[in-house]
């Protein structure tokens, strides 16, 4: 599996913000609050979705957390390529989990694409939320 490219719609500080990747190693290196940590959060959220909390603090609840600083549609989209085929995902959230969407496209015929579940980083990577986490 590779990470081929993302777009940031708005999620946390970052808005419209668009970044491809090439083969090898990634280093990001900005300064403090440029929001490398949000998207390390983006990127696992466009995986496993945002997780599911009761809590009220913003730093308990990602959904709270990553509310877009300036307003607008919450979330984006993430290509990537896995057993060779390149795939779209595109999750949108809600102010509750109910109100999230989600949706697989294949790339190559643009149509949707039921090769995996909304459970996209469990079935990719074969270990849930959690094990990704740590």
């Amino acid at each position: 599996m590779r990470i081929l490219r993302l777009h940031i719609e708005n999620f946390g500080t970052l808005h419209d913000f668009d970044m491809e990747l090439q083969e090898g190693l990634h280093v990001i290196r900005r300064d403090n609050g440029w929001g490398k940590s949000t998207l390390a959060a983006f990127i696992k959220a466009m995986f496993y979705g945002l997780s599911r909390t009761a809590k009220r603090s913003p730093a308990e609840n990602d959904r709270k957390h990553y509310l877009p600083w300036q307003g607008g549609t919450f979330g984006g989209s993430l290509e990537f390529q896995a057993e060779k085929k390149t795939y779209r995902v595109e999750r949108f959230f809600g102010a509750k989990e109910r109100e999230d969407t989600f949706e697989l496209y294949d790339l190559e015929t643009g149509l949707v694409s039921l090769d995996y579940s909304e459970h996209l980083g469990e079935e990719l990577f074969c270990v849930d939320r959690g094990a990704y986490e740590r």
